[in-house]
């Protein structure tokens, strides 16, 4: 079947039973790793709410019951509309399948099945829980044929809603027919006289082969229980002693009053049928438990009175004999022999009584399992432990000696606690092919299942990237190793990084785990340098963790590198620097005397410096030379109007700051002449000289190196 795992927790493995309202499936408890047997509703019941809510409070009641002869009910839940008890899981077989292969019981097997089953239903109404659908296919015997008796509390919520049905008006009876007592066919009060009937059903079946009453359809067989006297299942060839017989009888009656008090009432009835001789069939037919206690006082007293009435006519005594001290002797022995006799018949009677077995403990806690070895009088308890297949780890999975071997007094009894199914280490499979990882993992005794896909950064797509449990641990002979294929790596969602700087870019990206690599710089005009400018991939791309996304990044406005104009007359300089998107700036003219006239002997920035595309150079050209409209730096001639301020202090100035210092204080660059070399001149004095206030605002400035 496919996988079907309970909130996450109980998976069904196997379909193992069906009833009138429930599916059965062995389990696995994927938490505490145990096998357990899940009970599903089928949609008929789950369906009623009133039914639901009375399901769910009497599987709870149930799970507070706590006795070897009971199968433990571990949990109730509900998942996707289904509803679900999970309870122990007890290897063996039902009552129903034993009478099936085998046909009649003998008697001691019945009796010593009933015995278990009254213990069972003592406890259950000690906690005011009854059973209400008593059957053979609800009473397990496991392998060491110990009866468990199973589904406490669900017939009682079956039971309720079925008469809820018959109030309105439906004559509906849920539950197993062939065991129903006949108060609860006919509508009434249902007691553990109830339980007790079924039981008195099922001690007939396992005798006698078949059921005490039967019918061609469900309402014949009705009326036969309602109506129809219980048959004696020795005339169905039951081989059972008279007292078993009259046990049966009793819990067969019709009226719940007349049967059993209690379920410990009738184990006690049953404790009694090894002690009555098994040839003495008629004794056994009067003392048999269907005959009240109280008519056996009367009956004796009747008899008493009748023998007070006529006593015996003794004949008349002999006289005394003499007296003889042999006989006195011979008396004497007598005596001590005789107290000799019932000392040893007490003692007897009194080891009998103090005889121990030992009980169930499978499933239970150590605590638990010597607290009850304890209160049997079983004081020297020793632990041994070691792995089980089924047991879960930490509790008793048996012990030594067996399972009702008797105990001697101060024998010790060992607790064999489990440690777990054996274990083996899950072997490593990952980057296998999954068809190889699987015939690999069966061949070494593991169930395979696969299991959702997974990235992987390590494995590539297609190829068994992880197991649960993962490689290496240990997990139980037979268990399931769920195999996951690999997605490849999970793949980052590339952000947009275009208009951030390249640092910003970079960091954006390493939180993510990719990386950033420059792929250009480009120039741009007006974009400042170190933004990206764009992106590949480009925004909610997909790159895989550690991987590279290209930028190209702005250089800023273009730079270019300013030629030599030094040489060249105005025009050619003009010519260049047009080449190359530059411009001519301030033109200023210097007597340079081994110069021919316009010839540039000075450049501002100097040659091979780089400036921005479209940028001005400002040049010093020889005099004489014919500038034309743009060539001259001064557009007019100096001013006659007298400054003043001194002249500023511009020595060791370059040229151009020396014409802005003179400039903002009122005066005008009138000649500049070069004396020496032109390159990289500084003013070396000016006329009128520095400090001087002259009649007119025109300044010559001197440069040279």
């Amino acid at each position: 079947m496919a996988d079907v795992i309970y909130n996450e927790r109980y998976r069904l493995d196997a379909k193992i039973g069906e009833g009138g309202m429930a599916v059965v499936y062995r389990g696995y408890d994927l938490i505490l790793r145990r096998q357990v047997a899940i009970k599903v509703l089928r949609p008929a019941f789950s369906a009623d709410a009133a039914f639901v809510a009375r399901f769910d409070f009497e599987a709870q009641a149930a799970a507070k019951l706590s006795h070897p002869n009971i199968v433990t009910t571990y949990d109730v839940g509900k998942v996707d509309g289904d509803h679900y008890i999970v309870e122990e899981y007890v290897p063996g077989e039902t009552l129903a399948t034993l009478i099936a292969r085998q046909g009649r019981l003998p008697e001691s097997v019945a009796v010593r099945y009933a015995r278990q089953i009254c213990a069972a239903l003592a406890a259950a109404h000690r906690q005011e829980l009854l059973h209400r659908d008593i059957k053979p296919s609800n009473i397990l015997i496991t392998r060491e044929d110990v009866v468990r008796v199973a589904d406490f509390g669900i017939a009682h919520a079956v039971d309720e809603s079925a008469f809820a049905d018959r109030g309105s008006g439906e004559d509906v009876v849920l539950g197993s027919l062939p065991y129903c007592a006949p108060e609860v066919l006919t509508g009434g009060r249902v007691t553990e006289a109830s339980d007790l009937y079924s039981l008195g059903v099922v001690l007939f079946e396992m005798v006698a082969g078949v059921r005490p009453f039967s019918g061609t359809d469900p309402d014949a067989l009705a009326d036969a229980i309602v109506r129809d006297p219980a048959p004696d299942p020795r005339s169905k060839s039951a081989e059972i002693s008279a007292h078993f017989a009259g046990i049966i009888a009793r819990l067969l009656r019709k009226q719940p009053e007349q049967r059993y008090g209690s379920a410990g009432e009738v184990l006690a009835a049953l404790r009694q049928i090894v002690r009555v001789p098994a040839e003495d069939d008629d004794a056994e037919e009067e003392a048999g438990p269907d005959a009240p206690t109280e008519i056996l006082r009367r009956r004796a007293r009747q008899t008493m009175v009748e023998a007070g009435a006529k006593p015996l006519e003794l004949p008349a005594l002999p006289p005394p004999p003499a007296w003889r001290a042999g006989r006195t002797l011979a008396y004497a022995g007598i005596i001590v022999a005789l107290a000799l006799v019932i000392a040893l018949v007490v003692a007897a009677r009194q080891a009998s009584s103090h005889d121990m077995r030992v009980p169930d403990l499978s499933g239970k806690s150590i605590a638990e399992s010597i607290a009850t070895l304890h209160s049997l009088g079983i004081d020297n308890v020793a632990i041994r432990q070691g792995p089980d297949p089924i047991v879960q780890g930490g509790l008793v999975a048996g012990t030594d000696p067996s399972l009702n071997q008797r105990v001697a007094p101060g024998q010790t009894v060992t607790l064999l606690v489990s440690t777990g199914p054996p274990t083996v280490d899950v072997p490593n499979v990952l980057g296998q092919e999954p068809n190889n990882a699987q015939e690999f993992l069966t061949a070494q005794g593991f169930l395979v299942r696969v299991g959702a896909k997974v990235h992987s950064a390590t494995i590539r797509q297609g190829l068994i990237a992880a197991t649960n449990p993962a490689p290496g641990s240990p997990l139980g002979k037979g268990g399931t190793v769920v195999m996951s294929e690999s997605l490849g790596p999970a793949l980052v969602t590339v952000p947009n990084v275009v208009s951030l700087t390249e640092d910003e870019a970079r960091k954006m990206l390493a939180k993510l785990g990719l990386k950033l690599a420059v792929n250009s710089q480009v120039s741009v005009n007006n974009i400042p340098a170190d933004i990206v400018l764009s992106q590949d991939p480009s925004e909610r791309g997909s790159l895989a963790p550690g991987g590279t996304v290209m930028v190209d990044v702005s250089a800023g406005p273009a730079a270019i590198e300013v030629p030599m104009l030094v040489g060249q007359t105005l025009d050619a300089a003009r010519q260049t620097l047009s080449g190359l998107g530059l411009s001519i700036g301030n033109v200023v003219q210097a007597d340079v005397p081994d110069k021919p006239p316009g010839t540039v002997v000075s450049q501002t920035p100097g040659a091979f410096a780089r400036v921005a595309q479209g940028a001005a150079i400002d040049v010093v050209v020889s005099a004489g030379a014919t500038t034309g409209p743009a060539a001259p730096a001064q557009s007019s001639p100096p001013s006659s109007s007298a400054p003043t301020i001194p002249i500023p202090n511009v020595i060791g100035m370059p040229l151009d700051q020396a014409k802005g210092v003179l400039e903002r204080n009122g005066y005008q660059v009138n000649r500049v002449i070069v004396a020496g070399s032109a390159t990289d001149a500084k003013v070396l004095s000016t006329d009128p000289p520095v400090g001087t206030t002259p009649s007119s605002n025109a300044v010559n400035l001197i440069i040279g190196r």
